[in-house]
């Protein structure tokens, strides 16, 4: 039978492009499933801040009426006026190992972004680089980490085998416990820096946890801004972050440092929830406690670093090595804690890149985002 590409309408289908992500993984062991809830919302305008100056069609593909494939095509207008970009997005992909299915979803999703303007497409974008991006393309045998996507090898054939070409690779760096052993230079120049008392820091609190939400989101704007890929966060999107991180964050692993009384840089690394998430298995209930009762020395093992972020004007004072040194000096104090991933970190970004490299940290992971011209 041949592949069918229908829009999404109903409820009901919504409630099948939410479910499909089920069939696909079905024998994929290492998969993390979503909340199934919170993908709804993501995906719905109205419901959430991201689409307040964007707009999506989504696809499902069909082979004699079974759903085998998902796509959504995404207009950033808010990215697109920063970057001075015509850039149309997809994401939210996901498909059987059927070619014919996932070219037709690329396809129709290019249509609709030429229609909408758009000169280029780039993903995947789930819907932006605020939040999951990336194709895994190497680091398959290893489970992802919290708020980083896993998709079978298949995948890269199949956006590759429709002329999708790499853009910009994304590294996930892990650092561990055991392998913690900066060189003695790093070591020195850490306590010179300490010694010159420059910077003041501090972790962050339960009492001040929303509003240093809110100062390390400034940091991060402000550091981020010149890089490859930037979307800055509409204010919704930037509440809506803080009453995400509030529930999960660790106080301990949030840093902020200061310069004469002036956020000048922050970190925060998020406990690795995924071990918790596979148990819910995308659903949220009465069991939810229980199943992180039984998750919880695993959470507290891992971390991921989602925040990294220090304002140009401080970046050749030191500040990169106190922040990775402050963090993994907290981390070491956890009886429990075994590692943290540095996810995701610019392929370009080399100054980034080398101090991790320099902390011990070894790349993973490696997620691809891809590009075509939509007039090719």
């Amino acid at each position: 039978m041949a592949v069918s590409i229908i829009p999404v309408r109903s409820e009901q289908e919504l409630t099948t492009f939410v479910d499909l992500p089920w069939t696909v993984y079905a024998d994929q062991p290492l998969w993390v499933p979503p909340i199934k809830s919170q993908d709804r919302e993501l995906l719905t305008p109205g419901a959430h801040p991201f689409w307040e100056s964007a707009r999506r069609e989504l696809y499902l593909a069909l082979r004699d009426g079974r759903p085998v494939g998902r796509i959504a095509a995404i207009v950033d207008e808010k990215y697109n006026a920063y970057a001075g970009e015509a850039c149309g997005a997809f994401g939210f992909f996901e498909c059987l190992d059927d070619p014919e299915a996932a070219h037709a979803l690329l396809g129709e999703a290019r249509s609709w972004l030429a229609a909408q303007g758009m000169s280029f497409m780039r993903g995947p974008l789930n819907p932006s680089a605020n939040y999951t991006c990336g194709l895994l393309v190497d680091g398959f045998d290893l489970p992802p980490v919290i708020m980083m996507p896993w998709n079978p090898p298949y995948y890269a054939e199949l956006l590759e085998g429709w002329h999708l070409r790499k853009e910009q690779d994304l590294f996930a760096y892990l650092i561990e416990r055991d392998r913690l052993s900066p060189p003695d230079w790093l070591r020195e120049e850490v306590d010179r820096l300490k010694a010159e008392a420059r910077f003041t820091c501090r972790t962050s609190s339960k009492a001040t946890l929303a509003a240093d939400i809110r100062t390390m989101l400034e940091i991060y704007r402000e550091s981020w801004a010149k890089n490859w890929g930037f979307s800055p966060l509409s204010d919704g999107e930037a509440e809506h972050h803080v009453k995400e991180l509030k529930g999960i964050l660790d106080p301990d692993f949030f840093v902020l440092f200061y310069h004469n009384d002036e956020p000048a840089a922050g970190m925060v690394a998020l406990p690795d929830m995924n071990p918790l998430l596979k148990r819910l298995n995308g659903k949220l209930g009465l069991s939810a406690l229980w199943h992180w009762w039984q998750a919880r020395e695993e959470i507290r093992g891992g971390y991921r670093i989602m925040l990294f972020g220090i304002k140009e004007e401080f970046r050749l004072l030191g500040l990169p090595l106190l922040l990775l040194d402050y963090m993994l000096e907290k981390a070491r104090s956890k009886p429990d804690f075994q590692w943290v991933e540095g996810s995701w970190v610019l392929e370009d970004n080399v100054a980034v890149d080398d101090l991790i490299e320099d902390f011990s940290g070894r790349i993973t992971k490696r997620y691809r985002i891809y590009r075509r011209e939509i007039s090719v």
